[in-house]
Formats: C-alpha cells, structure tokens, sequence
C-alpha cells in the first residue's frame, strides 16, 4: 500500500484517495499483463479491493476482503468527526485523522505499536475517540501479551520508523476527497452482481461488527463470510 516500507510516501493525503490507488493497481495489472484478477485486501488494502470493483469491475474475477466490510460511496458527506459520533467504535479514526496524530505517534511508536499488537480481550482499548492519545501519554501503561514476536515487533518498528507514520494515517485523511470523487463518478451503491465476494473477519475485532457486516448484505448478492 502507498505510503508503507518501500513505497512512495507523498505527504498530501489527497495522493491516497482510493480512485488514485485503484488507478495505480490497473496499471500494475497492464504492467503485468493481467486482465483480470482475484483481488484481496485487509484493512484499508479491503476497503480498496471492495471500491476497485467499482472503480474497474471489469477487471475483477472475484474479491476477498478481510477486516474492513463492504460500505457503499455516500450519497452525503459525513466528516468522519460524525462518523466517530455515530459509531464511537471507530472513534481512533477522527484521532488518526487529525494533523496532530503523526507527531504524537511517531514520537511514542513504539508503545502505539505495542498498544496496537496486543492481545485480544487485553484491558486497553483506543477504539472510543481520544482515548489512544491518553494512552501514549500514559508513562506507566502495562506490558500486554502481543500477536507478535520480538522479530516481527522489531520489523514494524524499524520499518515504521524509517518511513514515518504521515504516510499511513494520511488514509484517514481522505474522506472529503473520495466522497468527491465518488460523486462526480456516480459510482453505484451495489457491487456487481456477478461477483463473488468472500468476507473474512475477527470474532473478537471491536470494529468488524456483525451489524456492519449484516450491512453489507444489503450491496452484495455473492457474499459468503
């Protein structure tokens, strides 16, 4: 994905909106000579699987996404202030958005990388929004067991340390710009009706709700999860 280890790192958030990375995905196709793929993606990778099926449905065989479910473009702009609001389990999104949130993590990376590895069901939590920057302030926060070796920690942390986080959050920066961009479009709601999609997601994920994916429902025919 832009913006992680090798890729470019363009500093406007307006460079990650998902009709750019689509285009740029089309375009490894061409370079590869592929017509058509089975397209994966988790997290914000699943997001963009999901709005390339829009974007270039021709050029989808079928499509696994894991993490993130399906959400159609809007027909209104919600600022993802609102968002936050409305459904406070996705509350870290408006702090990650915000032009604080790059000093603030970069500057405690590696407790933000130990706070985000952890395990499952641990007592911290930075889902409700302002709670994560608490957290880093917080000099006593406890050790939890994590998902991840000491190697693979140190991978991420190394990686994440020489790119810097700008790149990464400038995802969440981009919501005005795809609504727009989706808009002019008229990108549709439904994916296409042909196309199997498959959903794969985390029992104990406090943002993959079952709601959002009951959701989902309702844009794909050929969902299987």
């Amino acid at each position: 994905m832009l913006g992680y280890g090798g890729t470019d790192k363009p500093q406007d958030p307006s460079d990650y909106s998902t009709r750019r990375l689509c285009a740029d995905l089309a375009a490894l196709l061409d370079l590869l000579g592929v017509q058509r793929a089975v397209i994966i993606g988790h997290d914000w990778g699943a997001f963009t699987a999901g709005r390339f099926a829009l974007w270039h449905p021709e050029r989808v065989y079928a499509l696994i996404m894991l993490s993130v479910a399906y959400t159609p473009p809007t027909r209104t702009y919600l600022p993802i202030e609102d968002v936050a609001r409305l459904a406070p389990n996705l509350g870290y999104q408006a702090d990650f958005a915000s032009a604080a949130s790059t000093s603030v993590i970069e500057s405690n990376l590696r407790k933000f990388l130990s706070i985000t590895f952890k395990a499952a069901k641990s007592g911290q939590n930075y889902t409700p929004r302002g709670s994560l920057f608490k957290l880093l302030q917080n000099v006593n926060i406890r050790k939890e067991p994590s998902v991840l070796n000491d190697n693979e920690f140190q991978i991420y942390l190394a990686n994440l340390s020489s790119g810097g986080m700008n790149g990464p959050l400038n995802y969440y920066r981009t919501s005005k710009n795809r609504h727009e961009e989706e808009a002019s479009a008229g990108l549709p709601s439904n994916l296409p009706a042909d196309l199997p999609v498959l959903f794969m997601w985390g029992t104990a994920d406090p943002t993959a709700t079952p709601v959002v994916i009951e959701k989902s429902r309702k844009f794909i025919v050929k969902l299987q999860d």
